[in-house]
């Protein structure tokens, strides 16, 4: 099937790569999506509706900016991504790009739920938890390893 979009141009997408989020993403209506990974953006991917060519997301593995993020999921939801006992879910971020790379955040407060072995997702809302929707997607020790640092007005000094 070929999907058309705003950033790639029209693509040509199997069938059994598209994830269908019955409930779509909070606040859009779209249902079928595709990962597309770009080489040049790494690890970052984009979630691209197959139904509307203007909307897609950037994501990221959670593994990516918080190896230690887990959430339990309600028996509601392993129901809706048809998840068993030891079945692999893959936990995707939103993404807010920025200029500076070190101000780039992740959502960890409404991760996206994938069950890659049957192409179902669904973004969960985590109320009442640690995480935030604009956790930094690079931690404190590679900003204090970056070639600059950051004076307290914001400003880029040389190390």
């Amino acid at each position: 099937m070929n999907v058309t979009t705003t950033r790639f141009g029209e693509i040509a997408v199997e069938e059994a790569k598209i994830i269908t989020l019955p409930d779509g993403m909070l606040g859009f209506s779209e249902k079928r999506f595709v990962l597309l990974t770009p080489q040049n953006i790494t690890p970052f991917c984009w979630l691209q509706s197959v139904e509307n060519p203007e909307l897609a997301f950037v994501v990221v593995d959670t593994k990516e900016c918080a190896p230690d993020y887990a959430v339990k999921l309600t028996a509601e939801e392993s129901e809706k991504l048809c998840v068993n006992a030891g079945d692999e879910v893959v936990l995707l971020a939103v993404v807010t790009m920025a200029s500076d790379p070190f101000d780039i955040t992740v959502n960890l407060q409404g991760p996206i739920a994938l069950n890659p072995k049957r192409m179902l997702a669904k973004q969960i809302v985590l109320e009442g938890s640690r995480y935030t929707t604009k956790h930094p997607f690079f931690d404190q020790a590679a900003r204090s390893k970056a070639p600059g640092k950051r004076s307290a007005s914001g400003e880029v000094t040389a190390a």
